[in-house]
């Protein structure tokens, strides 16, 4: 598996709550974790399945969480010092940011509610894992593609049928000139 871009999930949050607090925004806590959610899963889907930072994500009520930031901000940013962020991830962020940064919390909420991964989890119950393959499958759109891919359409008999393709070259008819 390969290497995660940034060494700490709390240097992603706390680059987060940072751009909150200098546009004068309070960030919620849930909003905080719908954006690391997001920032996973679309550096992910741009990467080739490559991790932006070492985070799990589990389901909750609400969305996915990440439980070991939602312990540690639950009140407030930690006083700690971030790792310096690669200029390419910060501007990498700087998209997520302005993409989800202006929408109220509720909204991003409603969004995600209706990724299949985030349905899929939470049918098994509350802290269920969002496993990162799973991650992976749905920012790179390959789940629709396996999806697709199993909607066949069957006979009476239980035959798949396959969609029928022309080709571009006509052939030709038998002459009746006997």
């Amino acid at each position: 598996m390969p290497s995660t871009a940034v060494l700490s999930t709390i240097d992603i949050a706390i680059w987060f709550s940072e751009k909150a607090r200098q546009e004068d925004d309070y960030l919620q806590p849930q909003k905080l974790q719908r954006l690391l959610y997001l920032a996973q899963g679309t550096f992910a889907g741009l990467n080739f399945g490559r991790k932006l930072m070492p985070a799990i994500f589990i389901v909750d009520e609400t969305g996915p969480i990440e439980p070991n930031i939602y312990r540690l901000f639950e009140n407030g940013p930690p006083k700690i010092k971030p790792h310096k962020i690669p200029p390419e991830i910060e501007n990498f962020l700087y998209g997520i940011w302005r993409r989800y940064g202006h929408h109220p919390t509720e909204y991003i909420n409603q969004q995600i509610q209706h990724h299949n991964i985030y349905i899929n989890a939470i049918k098994k119950g509350i802290n269920e894992e969002i496993y990162f393959k799973d991650i992976v499958s749905f920012f790179t759109g390959q789940d629709k593609a396996a999806k697709n891919k199993k909607m066949m359409i069957k006979t009476k008999d239980g035959r798949n049928l396959a969609r029928w393709i022309p080709t571009a070259q006509a052939t030709a008819k038998p002459s009746n000139n006997g």
